[in-house]
């Protein structure tokens, strides 16, 4: 009986070695590949979107976030879209549409001028407009999240113009999907 311990260990440290083999390479090292399709996302948007003022591009951790100043993309205290905001929404689009595992979420902000209500409603708005424009240029709907926060998130003082512009913005984050 003794003689057979040694060929059962050689069989099984062939089992385990087969099964290690057959493990998917990427489903090991998922985290750098994240990493890698983040941040080809941000360089291709920075190179796209460098030439329009009011538009910030950073990545925070695990995601890229595209900050656009309200004034910029909308008309005042509305959901339409300026004109001259177009080609910046088709450069955001066609860099989207490249990365199909990217989770899209769209967040919009407003100032204090208005009543609480009148802002939340108003960013809501421009929030559907944004997801709308994006999935008009093909990018799944499906990907695309939506979400008006009114005044509740202000990134400045509302004490001051300046700020009030600031406060005054969307964000687009892009994540990896886990699905």
């Amino acid at each position: 009986m003794r003689q057979g311990w040694p060929l059962l260990v050689i069989f099984c440290s062939l089992c385990l070695a087969a099964c290690a083999g057959t493990t998917n390479p990427k489903e090991r090292v998922p985290a750098a590949l994240e990493l890698d399709f983040l941040d080809k996302q941000k360089v291709e948007l920075q190179a796209c979107l460098e030439r329009f003022d009011g538009t910030k591009i950073e990545r925070r951790g695990d995601a890229v976030v595209i900050t656009i100043l309200c004034d910029t993309l909308f008309e005042s205290c509305s959901e339409r879209i300026k004109p001259a905001a177009c080609p910046e929404i088709d450069s955001v689009a066609e860099v989207i549409k490249k990365y199909p595992k990217t989770k899209i979420n769209v967040d919009v902000h407003t100032d204090c001028i208005r009543s609480e209500e009148e802002n939340l409603a108003l960013s809501e708005l421009q929030a559907w407009t944004v997801k709308k424009a994006m999935a008009d240029r093909d990018v799944a709907a499906s990907r695309i999240t939506a979400r008006g926060w009114g005044e509740s998130r202000p990134a400045a003082s509302n004490a001051t113009e300046a700020g009030r512009q600031a406060n005054r913005r969307i964000t687009i984050k892009l994540t990896p999907n886990q699905s």
